[in-house]
């Protein structure tokens, strides 16, 4: 076991997460975390990473040496880690995992009692707080043989308790959408289903052909999460042509036969199963249908219900919210900082379960009720997310429409983060590149965005379209990225030119 500075140092400078450190944040989960009460209950998951057996065994030897009691879920998807807290009154959950990163990788997802993904403010604080416990000594022995590393309890199975809440949410779902039918049905098919190598690629493609969805995985024999499979390989806006599948080396695509255009032809999960991206034949080969594509389809298939409140991500499809404003059955829609958590804190207000977060990755939050409770809680499942869509007719509607928007992201990398902070000098270079860039600009607004300070967000009008530049630092790589968007294609030439000035003011002041 690496000793407590050793563990600091290697995660600051090898972006290593070690058994030690993971005991230390757990640690200091346990002590920001604590209610009050006897013997809180933590729920923790994992998926199949090589490294995380070591990880898991960890937080749970220190939750329980502060008095916690753990509930393992075994190898899960990070949903179901906050459909258990609910469902058990549990005050902590806690995921290991690295999402779509490649299965070296790994980190922690913490949840607190009602479900909800830990803010940047709670990371500061539990961050602090490590710093702390990392100059105390601490019985950081043998966890293989520790029994305060083994758990209170084991859930026995995973795989079906999340299938039977999928059923609990495809009949809620269907009742949301204002829908009299519940139906999966695709054209052509079967949907291939690629979970990513994850807990879904055991038991999703047989959920889904025993409700009218022929499907088939493709990722169930992959020996890790993310090895040439999944979402994490795929972006928005991302295309093939039929010779270009054919001479893939991702699992997904080599499986793919040419088939007539707007078809949905596959789905795909990331290694821990909270977002999805589809999959649909073109003329010529296959394209992606991102979050904000899945997102309109939900909506204009909701027409019945409502009203709706859409929260959508500054890196989501500005067609989208230009497009869900125009919908008679849609109330508000907010713009909201990237990551998926901040779709949940947006739509939190709302009232009622009419409610629908998205980021253009294939993040989508959907509401659901514990056992008929009156309270909505927000959840991004990459299962439910499909389900909505073929609820949503998806499966065989023809092509699924695009919002029709422009958008270009570009990253500087490596940059030095600490040197853009989304105010000061650098920040107001910016907002006067884009005045120069777009003399005509109409109704120009700039500063930051609730709940990621150093976002700066700079919007206006040119005649009756909207644009939207958007300047944030990435939450895990050492990387600045921006986001151009404008609902009016028509614009692309200019927008284009906006983003080349932007980039020539910040990448001399960035690069490292």
């Amino acid at each position: 076991m690496l000793g407590t500075e050793e563990a600091i140092n290697a995660l600051a400078d090898e972006r290593l997460l070690s058994p030690t450190l993971a005991w230390l944040v757990a640690s200091a989960a346990a002590r920001t975390f604590d209610d009050g009460g006897a013997s809180p209950l933590a729920v923790v998951g994992w998926d199949r990473r090589p490294g995380n057996p070591a990880l898991v065994r960890a937080v749970t030897h220190a939750l329980r040496t502060h008095g916690w009691r753990v509930l393992h879920l075994g190898a899960c998807a990070t949903p179901l880690v906050h459909r258990v807290v609910i469902a058990e009154g549990a005050t902590l959950g806690v995921m290991v995992t690295a999402s779509h990163n490649p299965a070296h990788d790994s980190g922690l997802k913490l949840f607190d009692a009602e479900g909800r993904k830990s803010t940047p403010s709670m990371e500061v604080w539990i961050s602090e707080l490590v710093l702390v416990l990392a100059q105390e000594d601490h019985p950081l022995g043998d966890l293989e043989r520790d029994p305060l590393a083994t758990p209170d309890n084991e859930l026995d199975d995973a795989a079906l308790l999340h299938a039977s809440w999928l059923d609990e949410r495809h009949r809620e779902l269907a009742t949301i959408f204002g829908l009299r039918s519940r139906d999966l049905s695709i054209e052509g098919g079967p949907l291939l289903l690629d979970a990513s190598g994850g807990a879904a690629r055991t038991w999703l493609a047989a959920w889904l052909s025993e409700r009218g969805c022929p499907a088939v995985e493709v990722s169930a024999s992959v020996g890790l999460v993310n090895d040439g499979c999944g979402a994490g390989d795929f972006s928005p806006g991302q295309r093939w042509t039929w010779g270009e599948v054919e001479a893939s080396n991702h699992l997904l695509l080599r499986r793919l036969v040419p088939v007539p255009a707007g078809r949905l032809v596959a789905a795909a999960l990331d290694g821990d199963g909270d977002r999805c991206l589809l999959l649909q034949s073109t003329e010529t080969g296959v394209a992606v249908v991102d979050g904000d594509a899945m997102a309109l389809s939900i909506l204009r298939a909701a027409s019945t219900s409502g009203p709706w409140t859409l929260a959508a991500s500054i890196e989501s499809d500005l067609a989208l919210s230009t497009s869900a404003l125009g919908m008679k059955h849609v109330a508000a829609v907010h713009p909201t900082a990237v990551g998926d958590r901040w779709l949940s804190v947006a739509l939190h207000s709302a009232v009622g379960p009419c409610v629908l977060g998205v980021e253009d990755s294939g993040h989508l939050v959907l509401p659901w009720r514990h056992q008929g409770q009156e309270t909505v809680r927000l959840v991004g499942d990459g299962a439910a997310s499909l389900v909505a869509v073929l609820l949503a007719g998806c499966g065989r509607l023809g092509e699924v429409p695009s919002p029709g928007g422009w958008k270009l992201r570009r990253s500087i990398a490596p940059s030095d983060r600490s040197r853009w902070t989304g105010t000061g000098p650098l920040a107001e270079a910016v907002v006067e590149c884009v005045r120069r860039a777009l003399p005509d600009v109409e109704d120009l607004e700039h500063g930051p965005l609730d709940n990621e300070p150093n976002l700066l967000r700079v919007e206006g009008r040119l005649g009756a379209a909207y644009v939207s530049l958007g300047v944030r630092n990435s939450g895990t790589q050492a990387k600045t990225s921006i986001s151009l968007r404008t609902d009016a294609p028509a614009l692309a030439s200019r927008m284009l030119e906006v983003m080349d000035q932007v980039e020539a003011v910040l990448r001399p002041a960035l690069v490292q």
